[in-house]
């Protein structure tokens, strides 16, 4: 009576998977409460739909193929409620099945092995194949939840066995696939930190830092250098002094001096003021082969020629180079031994290696006075810096911007047009009424053709052209060389005739290139021109001139500085 009481709580499906168990898992299933009953039974139905989804699609290929054999073989075919009855019977056959299998794996156990702390399951060899194929966590978990007492022990020992297996296989398949690539990145990971540490090194970023320290020290040097050799110098001597300047030029040329002319005639300034024969104070020079001193000219040859040798071992670069003229200047009065000295000792001038130099000499060669410890500040107030220039009229500055951005020209060559266009609107034109200023060195008011491009040249620094030229020297300079018209380039001068006299019968300009609309453009100092293109008809202006026919070009831009 008890037993039908029981068996009357269970649906139709649910004695038929019942019935399928064996002795033992019977008992045990019976002996459970009846809310633990449902739940066992609705989750191996529930894991027997699972399993069979899964199976049902791994054999679908396999079905259809024995379906269509069968086909082939046979004429008979089968009526679809036919198929969909046979298979509804193998449906429900297999998930009846497939429970069986699970209950009897949570149930079947025998008392003698409980005992001793181990499980045997009674299942059959294919209900047991089964089983390894059901998902693990879920039988796993369906047996935590409702094992009670000594059912917890075959839980247990089910999960252990079939986990183990399972988790070996997949930690197999895992170590397989994923094996070189965790490695791969491991050893990228590796090599990334060590480039890290590597860059991160203090004792490279201290050189990186040095290295970084070094270039802007270079940088401002270059900087200084460069903004000091952009300034340029003249001499102001006394009206003796620049009556030698032709011949001061002749000789500097000869000695490959000719962009120190002015720093020759203020040596000179400071040595006689141009009064005097020995007007260099060379009588002790080497190179007065034949002493005393005849002439003027035997004193300028001397002179200048020392002096060469003097700017040579000092290495200086330009008219500019002051620190290096310095150490020059006061080895042309010691003598050139204080320029080896120095430059060993001290790497250059000073004031007080001088005085050291001065003693040095007096206790050696018992005197009580050795040359002149400031002879270089002596020389340099003669040899000063001109004064900034700027192009104040507005359309001469535009021409310049457009004539720089349609033509190719060294910075040398536009620092002349530049000179020579500050004086535009300021200067009117004067050869004779009113006369010129052939020493407009500062402000000049008044210049003519000739005055003006001599002035132009030694304010950008080619001081080998005397303020007091004339067409003439321009024509025959051998600073300068003849060219053709098709040569002509920014900077090169033209006349309007190579034979003809100094006076009003010539002229001289400076060639600026073309403008965009292809207008040759001169910068030149006129009594009148109609084609100006800076607003003023006379005086220094740029305009259009055509009359130039004789070109000439200075032989070295480079010495301009």
């Amino acid at each position: 009576m008890k037993r039908k009481l029981r068996l009357g709580r269970f649906t139709e499906k649910e004695l038929a998977v019942i019935e399928k168990l064996s002795d033992v898992a019977k008992e045990r299933f019976f002996s459970l409460d009846k809310r633990t009953q449902k739940k066992l039974l609705e989750h191996a139905m529930e894991i027997a739909k699972q399993q069979q989804a899964k199976e049902k699609m791994k054999n679908c290929s396999k079905k259809k193929k024995i379906y269509y054999q069968k086909q082939k073989k046979s004429p008979k075919t089968f009526s679809k409620g036919e198929q969909t009855n046979t298979g509804l019977k193998q449906t429900k056959q297999q998930s009846q099945e497939y429970m069986a299998a699970v209950f009897n794996a949570m149930l079947s156990s025998t008392e003698s092995d409980e005992s001793k702390g181990k499980i045997e399951l009674n299942i059959p060899t294919e209900q047991e194949q089964l089983l390894k194929s059901l998902p693990l966590s879920s039988v796993s978990q369906m047996v935590y939840k409702h094992s009670y007492g000594k059912e917890k022990k075959a839980k247990n020992r089910l999960k252990v066995f079939f986990m183990k297996k399972q988790l070996h296989k997949k930690m197999n398949e895992a170590a397989t696939k994923a094996g070189k690539t965790l490695f791969g990145n491991f050893l990228r990971k590796r090599k990334l930190i060590k480039g890290v540490k590597k860059q991160m090194n203090p004792i490279r970023w201290l050189i990186v830092l040095l290295v970084l320290l070094i270039l802007v020290i270079l940088f401002l040097i270059v900087s200084i250098v460069t903004q000091d050799n952009s300034n340029t110098y003249q001499c102001q001597v006394s009206e003796e002094t620049e009556n030698y300047r032709v011949m001061v030029s002749y000789y500097c040329e000869k000695y490959d001096i000719e962009d120190y002319v002015d720093l020759c005639l203020a040596v000179m300034e400071q040595e006689s003021g141009g009064k005097g024969i020995d007007v260099m104070q060379a009588e002790q020079s080497y190179y007065n082969k034949e002493p005393p001193i005849d002439t003027t000219e035997e004193s300028i040859d001397c002179g200048v020629h020392e002096l060469s040798d003097c700017l040579t071992e000092s290495s200086v670069k330009s008219p500019s180079d002051i620190s290096s003229i310095s150490l020059a200047l006061q080895g042309y009065n010691f003598g050139n031994g204080y320029i080896s000295w120095a430059k060993t000792n001290y790497g250059g001038y000073s004031e007080d290696n001088a005085k050291i130099f001065s003693a040095k000499m007096c206790s050696s060669l018992h005197l009580s006075s050795y040359g002149d410890v400031e002879y270089v500040p002596h020389v340099l107030r003669y040899y000063v810096q001109n004064g900034k220039t700027e192009v104040t009229n507005e359309k001469a500055a535009a021409l310049i911007k457009e004539l720089k951005e349609n033509n190719r020209a060294s910075a040398s060559v536009w620092n002349l047009i530049e000179k020579g266009a500050s004086l535009t609107g300021a200067v009117t034109y004067g050869m004779l009424d009113p006369p010129r200023q052939d020493d407009g060195r500062d402000s000049p008011t008044v210049l003519d053709c000739s005055s003006f491009v001599a002035w132009s040249f030694h304010k950008s620094g080619y001081t080998g052209i005397p303020y007091t030229s004339t067409t003439k020297t321009f024509i025959e300079s051998s600073k300068f060389e003849t060219i053709e018209a098709s040569d002509l380039t920014v900077g090169d001068i033209g006349l309007k005739s190579a034979t003809a006299p100094t006076g009003g019968a010539n002229h001289v300009g400076i060639y600026c290139g073309k403008l965009k609309n292809g207008t040759k453009v001169w910068l030149h100092c006129t009594s009148s021109n109609r084609q100006s293109l800076t607003g003023n008809s006379s005086g220094v202006l740029m305009s259009s001139y055509t009359n130039f026919t004789y070109f000439r070009r200075l032989k070295n831009w480079e010495k301009a500085s």
